[in-house]
């Protein structure tokens, strides 16, 4: 670990692997574990960060994450590096600019750990946080209890019942808007748990976003109505409790929603 002009390099591996190197490949090099995060998570960084951005792209959000996603989770080992490519052959790591397909994370999960790789050089800070919260939603929905899993899908069939044409974000809304269509036909069923499984990932990567940090609803015919908005996250919740210290509202939610009840 060493430091230059108030920078630093955060877990660098002692010999670099070659480049690119398959994610399979690279998560079996041997990192120095210099950086512990909340959970008993690991940090690796095969990029130089400094101190604000090391904190903003992992340790405050592992931090906002409850406990209870991360006890499902188990192990996990965040690697940050610069670039992952997405090739006919698979996703590698490399440290310059791929000229094709890129993705902002990846993850590679073993018996031990699971290990969640972080593209650092095209996103800032901030949004590569965000992925690394998408990352666990997405990790998490195949370890969804059955009757956590028959919460969210009551809650969806609810609101479906009632006319609610938003959703959470722009991949929750596509997948709702080609599953609308179909509602009576055939493919109904299967349409409707893919729009069910995109739209709980970013559910719950924007309850975990909310707790990291105040965040800024968004109003609109494409979005949530704040009602539905705060049902998901008080079901979030209470599937998965925030840390200690953590709140899922702020007085400006409480505020929205009875001025939305007012009109």
């Amino acid at each position: 670990m060493g430091s230059q002009a108030g920078w630093c390099t955060l877990g660098i591996s002692p010999s670099h692997p070659k480049n690119p190197t398959p994610t399979a490949e690279y998560v079996l090099g041997k990192f120095v574990p210099i950086s512990r995060l909340t959970h008993d998570w690991e940090f690796h960084s095969d990029v130089t960060l400094s101190p604000a951005e090391e904190r903003t792209i992992v340790r405050e959000p592992v931090q906002a994450i409850p406990a209870a996603i991360a006890l499902r989770l188990g192990k996990v080992r965040v690697l940050a590096v610069a670039y992952i490519a997405c090739l006919d052959s698979g996703d590698v790591v490399c440290r310059q600019k791929p000229s094709g397909e890129a993705h902002t994370a990846a993850w590679v999960e073993s018996p031990d750990q699971i290990n969640l790789l972080l593209a650092c050089r095209e996103l800032d800070a901030h949004d590569t946080g965000f992925e690394l919260l998408g990352s666990a939603a997405e990790l998490l929905r195949p370890r969804l209890t059955p009757s956590e899993l028959a919460a969210y899908t009551q809650m969806l069939e609810e609101e479906l019942r009632h006319g609610v044409r938003g959703e959470i974000d722009e991949d929750a809304l596509t997948a709702k808007q080609i599953y609308l269509p179909t509602r009576g036909g055939r493919r109904a069923r299967p349409q409707f748990e893919r729009y069910r499984d995109i739209s709980f990932v970013s559910t719950t990567a924007e309850y975990i976003h909310g707790l990291w940090h105040d965040v800024q609803i968004r109003v609109g015919p494409e979005h949530l109505p704040i009602a539905q908005l705060r049902r998901r996250m008080d079901l979030m919740a209470e599937l998965f409790p925030p840390n200690e210290g953590y709140r899922v509202f702020d007085e400006a939610m409480d505020k929205d929603e009875a001025t939305e009840k007012a009109e």
